[in-house]
């Protein structure tokens, strides 16, 4: 049984969108709603409007909306009943426990959660009874302790050992596929897919297993395999180890920004806790955001290679983009964090940490190593690869500061750089813009947008398109499938609002999607009735041109077929049908 429509109702009532997502990301106001930069994509300008009355919010730069409900579930990555019950929670509002129970038992990503808790157990027996993975966490400095916190465990050297152990659980390979454990092979069956290797669990800010990491236990390779995406993870979504340090992170007021999970391990292990990793991927701008809800200043610590220091070139953009005060600590040549404080010792690294350099003097210094400083060409290279990175810099007086500051290194005019940075084009993300009423005559999808525009608008324009319009007419499956939830909701007299009509229809992202485009097309309409008449003829126009298009392609048949009585028939009505459209 679902959770009742009319909690639901109650639950979006008591609950102010603006409110919520003002926890997450900074609103201002402007006009009526409320703008900032979109969360869910890269950008500069901010493109991301809340409407306070209608209770949803849109992306005009990536097209992301929706109501508050399915804000959390694309922000915090959750199922619609986790949402459900943290705004009942906070709205005071009482839940029926067996429906809540009920459709958190029977969904997909609680399946896949509870297969990864079993599959953690196993391999935590596994390790028990391996003294080779236990000699080889000893050899890497993790105490018994610190393993069973991060939950390590060792999968056996076996092709079916998960298999097996699932199978006495009547969890079939199918699902085990699904989860990340289980590889098809070309046979029809499965294997698993880690086999003689350590374990290290990735667990979410509710410490649910998302995945797994796997490192083998000598030099071969690949030295790393992870799980692949799934249903409930998303490597660019999560860091490794924020469910342990997320306090100690905001007790601290930073985040150390390391790479690996040992990286993470062994200093956590040390004593410093305000660390956090990335899993395998150059870090994204989920990974930032994610960041910025505990902390606004961060320390990246990579490997000093070159693979480490472009990977931080990257990270910083993005952390600068963000506003976010990043700095580079630079460890010693062939030394991660993990093999640092093992050689040094946990004073050492900190040391090192407090030495860390801002981004300007950190890159500069790189760039020092690949120009030439002197020569006017070694300049224009150094200004050409630092401007890109000052450009990102949102707060115009740390921005000048800096371009005087690299006059000043490079002896070079500061109104030399500054005509040079603006030939730096911003770098605008992609962006989808609202249909005008001009578009309809060329864009058939712009008229069904409009259509369903006009519908979240009132009354009298349901009445009307339901009885100008079938719903056979609309060509985009999913303009049809949210039109015929608006005819279902008018038909059983229900209260149609956008934020409203989007829980009807399951808060899946595309939906929310298109409500919130069509509201905010609504917004931009002057001449509605005009616009529904416009787009009522060019929806029937495009519908009466298909239907001219397979009758001729139906004469075409009959004719090779030397059917004349089929072809007879068909070309009456082709002329019918022609001279209807005329008239």
């Amino acid at each position: 049984m679902a959770i009742p429509d009319h909690i639901i109702d109650q639950i979006q009532d008591r609950t102010d969108i603006v409110e919520v997502i003002s926890r997450f990301i900074p609103l201002k106001k402007a006009g009526k709603s409320y703008k900032a930069p979109c969360p869910f994509h890269h950008e500069k300008t901010p493109s991301f409007i809340v409407s306070p009355d209608k209770q949803i919010y849109h992306c005009f730069g990536c097209g992301a909306g929706g109501n508050v409900f399915s804000f959390l579930m694309r922000y915090e990555n959750l199922q619609f009943p986790e949402v459900v019950e943290m705004l009942a929670e906070k709205a005071g509002i009482m839940l029926p426990r067996d429906s809540l129970q009920k459709s958190q038992t029977n969904s997909f990503a609680d399946q896949l959660y509870k297969i990864n808790e079993l599959a953690c157990q196993f391999f935590q027996i596994c390790l028990k009874n391996s003294a080779s993975a236990k000699e080889y966490l000893v050899s890497r400095g993790i105490g018994d302790e610190t393993a069973k916190k991060f939950k390590i465990g060792y999968a056996p050297d076996s092709w079916e050992a998960l298999l097996n152990f699932f199978k006495n659980k009547d969890i079939g390979s199918n699902i085990l596929e699904k989860a990340g454990l289980a590889i098809a092979n070309e046979k029809g069956g499965h294997y698993d897919r880690f086999r003689n290797r350590v374990i290290f669990p990735i667990l979410d800010l509710k410490d649910r297993i998302l995945g797994f990491g796997a490192r083998v236990l000598d030099s071969s390779l690949p030295k790393y395999i992870n799980s692949p995406e799934t249903a409930i993870y998303s490597k660019g979504r999560n860091l490794y180890g924020l469910n342990f340090s997320k306090e100690d992170i905001k007790r601290c007021g930073h985040a150390l920004v390391v790479e690996g999970y040992l990286d993470l391990i062994i200093p956590y292990q040390s004593g410093i806790r305000n660390v956090m990793a990335t899993l395998g991927t150059a870090l994204t701008i989920d990974q930032v955001r994610l960041v910025k809800r505990f902390v606004n200043t961060v320390i990246m610590v990579y490997d000093p290679d070159e693979a480490g220091e472009s990977a931080s070139l990257r990270s910083l953009e993005l952390f600068i983009s963000e506003d976010v005060n990043v700095y580079i600590a630079e460890l010693s040549s062939g030394l991660d964090p993990d093999s640092y404080i093992r050689k040094f010792g946990a004073e050492d690294f900190l040391k090192l940490i407090k030495a860390s350099k801002n981004v300007f003097d950190y890159k500069f210094d790189k760039l020092k190593n690949r120009f030439d400083i002197t020569s006017a060409h070694g300049k224009a290279g150094i200004v050409s690869e630092m401007l890109p990175t000052i450009t990102k810099i949102n707060n115009a007086v740390f921005r000048s500061d800096l371009i005087k500051k690299l006059a000043e290194k490079l002896s070079v005019d500061e109104g030399a750089i500054k005509l040079e940075l603006k030939k730096i084009k911003p770098d605008f993300a992609e962006r989808r813009y609202i249909v005008s009423p001009s578009e309809v005559k060329k864009d058939s999808r712009s008229a069904e947008l409009m259509v369903l525009a006009l519908l979240l608008d009132n009354e009298n324009f349901i009445k009307r398109i339901m009885r100008d319009l079938s719903l056979d007419e609309f060509k985009d499956s999913s303009v049809r499938d949210v039109v015929g939830a608006i005819s279902t909701l008018y038909i059983e007299k229900k209260e149609i609002t956008p934020a409203r009509l989007i829980n009807h229809l399951g808060s899946t992202s595309e939906a929310a999607d298109l409500v919130s485009e069509a509201v905010n097309i609504l917004e931009m309409l002057v001449d509605k009735d005009k616009a529904l008449t416009d787009c009522v003829a060019r929806i029937k126009k495009d519908n009466i041109k298909d239907q001219l298009g397979r009758l001729q392609d139906a004469i075409k048949i009959a004719h090779n077929q030397k059917d004349e009585e089929r072809v007879k028939r068909l070309v009456t009505e082709y002329n019918s049908l022609v001279k209807a459209n005329r008239g």
